[in-house]
């Protein structure tokens, strides 16, 4: 057996989703107080707060990249590419778009006050805000450039997932998803990724800036391709979740032998030449194991779904979308404030979720212009019109959920 057969919403899939967006918004939230450069900094950074975030690093944007890519076969499902290519542009393009435009700007424009390059008004700021590219200019995607990259990488790995739901690319993935599964081959993802730091560490530049990240891209593109894939087969998601205490075991033992070796007592580590290989090497283990132990948990257990995770699903690119502007507009002021440290960073993670909620719940969810500029869908018409419009259109009554 093997390829699953999933329905419009999986239930360990949108849970997966909802939590490592809720963490990213909590890890950004931390950002100003991380003693990281950032956007805003403040002049304390607590340790304790510091290696918390830096333990979530190893796994926290490779598991959006996995569920992302398992949401990329989901949505492609029998469409056509014109279709697809639509949806992907209506999705993705427009939101980064408007985002760069809109969302973007008080980030950028709280970051120069902060650090002096500005003392006007936001207003007095505005005709210089797509003036050059960030960092020396305005320009910026800042925390929109998983956008980016979704895009591009959907783009270039189109021909893959296209193959795969052929009849003989699918009997092909069944095929070799058994054999995967069965012999505990899945264990050997970490060594593209390895090759992939190793590799192409040396021409590469620009993180998260798409241009010159051969690193970034191929790491990415690889985690987005490997959840597509995993996500479609009963036989691996079985066995992860099976091993899961095992996949826990190594991701911890990992862990301590990366930090005891060579993340403790740094801010950020400095990585000599001959140990790169050994650090590459554990570090992308560790990462895998950690998406491993996740995915089989989440598959063990989180099976329900209730009325919270459809809203929170629906709720989730909007808030990804808005979040990093309510976080800095908050540390902005935070920093200054003389609070205790901890207090600024509980009083940032309310803020931001606080903050990001209520223009969700308020602002984006109900104005109908708004919604496709956060990648939303159109309202659900009453249930009497979608039966009408289900019944009109049998192959095509679940793109509500898409």
């Amino acid at each position: 057996m093997t390829a699953a057969t999933p329905p419009d919403r999986r239930a360990d899939l949108d849970w997966l989703r909802v939590l490592a967006f809720g963490l990213l918004i909590l890890y950004h939230a931390g950002m100003a107080f991380s003693g990281w450069s950032w956007h805003i900094e403040d002049a304390e950074s607590p340790v304790w707060l510091r290696e918390a975030m830096r333990f979530t690093n190893r796994w926290r944007m490779p598991l959006v990249f996995v569920v992302s890519g398992a949401a990329i076969a989901l949505a492609l499902g029998r469409r056509t590419i014109g279709g697809f290519a639509a949806d992907r542009a209506r999705r993705l393009l427009l939101p980064l778009v408007f985002g760069m435009a809109v969302i973007v700007p008080p980030q950028v424009y709280a970051e120069r006050v902060h650090r002096g390059q500005f003392a006007g008004s936001f207003v007095e700021w505005l005709p210089q805000a797509f003036t050059g590219v960030y960092p020396a200019g305005n320009l910026s995607w800042h925390h929109l450039w998983f956008l980016a990259y979704v895009l591009v990488l959907t783009a270039l790995l189109l021909p893959c997932f296209l193959w795969a739901r052929t009849p003989a690319g699918a009997a092909r993935l069944d095929a070799a998803s058994s054999v995967v599964a069965r012999h505990h081959l899945h264990w050997l993802v970490p060594l593209p990724l390895i090759a992939i730091q190793l590799w192409l560490a040396p021409v590469s530049s620009n993180p998260n800036g798409l241009v010159g990240d051969w690193v970034g891209l191929a790491w990415h593109g690889t985690l987005l391709l490997y959840g597509a894939l995993l996500f479609r087969s009963d036989d691996l998601l079985a066995a992860l979740e099976k091993w899961r205490w095992v996949a826990l075991a190594i991701g911890v033992a990992v862990y301590a032998i990366l930090h005891q070796t060579f993340l403790a007592g740094t801010v950020r580590p400095r990585i000599a030449p001959e140990d790169r290989a050994l650090f590459t090497a554990l570090g992308n283990l560790d990462t895998v194991a950690w998406l491993f132990a996740i995915i089989g948990f989440a598959r063990r257990h989180l099976t329900a779904r209730p009325a919270f995770l459809a809203r929170a699903t629906e709720a989730v690119y909007p808030f990804y979308i808005l979040h990093q502007t309510v976080t800095v507009v908050a540390v902005h002021w935070l920093v200054r404030s003389g609070l205790p440290v901890g207090v600024k960073f509980a009083l940032a993670a309310f803020i931001t979720f606080a903050g990001t909620w209520l223009l969700y719940e308020f602002v984006v969810r109900r104005v109908d212009i708004l919604r496709p500029l956060f990648g939303m869908r159109p309202r659900l018409p009453p249930a009497p019109a979608r039966a009408q419009i289900a019944a009109a259109n049998p192959d095509g009554g679940n793109t509500w959920v898409r």
